[in-house]
């Protein structure tokens, strides 16, 4: 896997690729109403989670103390990759920060239901009702 195409400089898209060159996971950062809004689009597993914990790092620990992870561009998340946005949620929360999920759709959103994580992350339909109701 090669390293991200662009700094994590705010709104900088990072892009995670196979050997073949193939895109697994891109990431992004904007600010919004006072939120860190991390859009995470590909794959989210085994091959990805390093890169995604690493890319994030910086948004997750220094950025605003408000993150929405917004899934609605996830295609995949296996296991691991649930390991890591807890993880992520949980080091923002220690900043005493707010961490909230939106855009669950398709087998992604089929994944938090069937594991419990729509009932131990705040999960919202789309990146604006999340920033209004946390």
């Amino acid at each position: 896997m090669t390293g991200p195409s662009r700094d994590n400089a705010p709104g900088a898209w990072t892009k995670s690729r196979t050997a073949s060159g193939e895109t697994v996971l891109e990431l992004s950062e904007r600010d919004e109403q006072g939120w860190s809004v991390v859009t995470v689009k590909g794959r989210l597993d085994s091959a990805t989670v390093k890169r995604f914990s690493e890319q994030c790092a910086p948004w997750i620990e220094g950025g605003p103390p408000n993150v929405v992870l917004d899934l609605s561009a996830l295609e995949y998340v296996s296991s691991a990759g649930l390991s890591s946005i807890l993880s992520a949620a949980k080091k923002l929360q220690a900043r005493s920060g707010r961490f909230a999920i939106a855009g669950l759709r398709g087998l992604v959103k089929e994944v938090f239901a069937i594991s419990g994580f729509e009932t131990v992350l705040a999960t919202f339909p789309d990146v604006e009702t999340a920033i209004k109701t946390s």
